[in-house]
């Protein structure tokens, strides 16, 4: 037969094996069976198999589930969730606690910094006398920097021929 006739009736197989179609819709479906070696042996084998769920089914007995038992697992589903969402919250509050703290203790950092600074102060006079040569040595090189800024003046002044009035205007 021609191959949409097969797919039909392979579609509607199992409710012609169940016995679940019209009489002259099974009848269509026998005829074309008888004729169709390819949709006959497609349903053999759907009967074979059937027979073996059957036989399975009987061989081993199905465990019994105790009374409640779905009600149990959804309550224990339902708990998991809300128990997720709980930890979810403290994880965050406690992500806000760290930043509270850290905050806080960079601002007391400050505060002492502050605190200590102006009560220390900076010494104003060098009090040993390494302090006082090294700040002996620090204005020489600022006098020496001093000095070889006008060095490059007066040898600008000299290349150009020009002078640099006295009163600096």
């Amino acid at each position: 037969m021609s191959p949409p006739v097969c797919h039909w009736v392979r579609s509607v197989l199992t409710a012609y094996l169940d016995g679940e179609l019209k009489p002259s819709t099974a009848d269509a479906v026998r005829r074309h069976l008888e004729r169709c070696p390819e949709c006959a042996r497609h349903a053999a084998e759907l009967e074979r198999a059937w027979k073996l769920l059957d036989a399975l089914a009987t061989a081993a007995p199905v465990p019994r589930i105790r009374p409640g038992f779905t009600e149990r697992m959804m309550t224990r589903i339902v708990e998991e969730k809300e128990l997720e969402a709980f930890e979810a919250r403290l994880r965050r509050g406690r992500r806000a606690r760290q930043f509270v703290a850290q905050i806080t203790g960079m601002a007391a950092g400050l505060a002492l910094g502050v605190v200590l600074y102006t009560w220390t102060g900076l010494p104003m006079e060098p009090n040993s006398p390494v302090e006082q040569e090294v700040s002996r040595s620090v204005a020489f090189l600022e006098d020496a920097d001093l000095l070889d800024e006008m060095a490059v003046v007066e040898k600008m002044e000299q290349m150009t021929g020009a002078q640099v009035p006295e009163d600096g205007s």
